[in-house]
């Protein structure tokens, strides 16, 4: 899968379990945290940005560090 696409759906479900607002906030924060542009985003800048994200404190309290580990190895899959 592109990343592109891959971002999609990391952006569909961060707003499933934050909401609209709050996903872009992480996204957002996460992006900077990494040194990612989600414009022309690459592999293996998805790759780091999934990492980035599921550290954040917010998702991990959310999911659960088990969770959010779980997540990250679905979206890493889809651009394998």
């Amino acid at each position: 899968m592109e990343a592109p696409s891959a971002l999609d759906q990391m952006r569909g479900r961060l707003e499933g379990s934050f909401g609209k607002a709050l996903a872009m906030m992480i996204l957002a924060s996460c992006c900077n945290t990494a040194g990612v542009s989600l414009v022309g985003i690459t592999h293996d800048e998805f790759r780091r940005l999934v990492d980035v994200v599921c550290h954040d404190q917010r998702v991990v309290d959310m999911w659960g560090a088990a969770g959010a580990a779980d997540v990250a190895a679905q979206w890493r899959a889809l651009v394998a």
